[in-house]
């Protein structure tokens, strides 16, 4: 099975789902692991990837855009969900055994913004596309949201 490029530690399921098998049609929550890793900043941004990796023996596809929210470490929601973006170009990404698809996360530099930031997240919650069942992983350190701005983009075959 394809690992990760993260080492952040496996997610976990919040629940069951009833979708599909992970077997073709739509990814479901249960056949699938989440990791958000820091890729790189600009003047203005830092980025990170958001990966789902299919853990099953079948095929599944991902269409279009997760849900993606930030919590403390007893699961409350901090700030509000992120935002569609634009960043990869909407396409369905099917997935074989192990492999993962990612989607392009964005937040301001503090530096940019007028320097009101949520507090340090210490986990990320995943809703798959098509899914009502989230995941949960580990949330970077380096991931600090200010101007009440997070976006996130469509899963892709490829890191962007």
């Amino acid at each position: 099975m394809a690992v990760s490029r993260s080492a952040a530690p496996a997610a976990t399921g919040a629940g069951r789902s009833t979708q599909g098998s992970g077997r073709g049609g739509d990814c479901i929550t249960d056949a699938l692991k989440a990791a958000l890793v820091p890729t790189g900043q600009e003047m203005n941004s830092r980025y990170f990837d958001l990966t789902l990796t299919n853990t099953t023996d079948g095929t599944c596809t991902l269409k279009g855009y997760p849900g993606l929210s930030l919590t403390t470490a007893d699961g409350t929601r901090i700030g509000k969900p992120a935002t569609r973006s634009d960043n990869g170009g909407k396409r369905d990404v099917t997935l074989k055994a192990g492999q993962t698809a990612h989607a392009v996360v964005q937040t301001p530099r503090k530096e940019v913004t007028d320097g009101t930031c949520w507090p340090e997240p210490a986990r990320i919650k995943v809703y798959p596309p098509n899914n009502t069942v989230s995941l949960t992983a580990a949330a970077p350190g380096q991931l600090v949201v200010c101007g009440d701005t997070f976006t996130v983009g469509p899963f892709t075959a490829r890191a962007l």
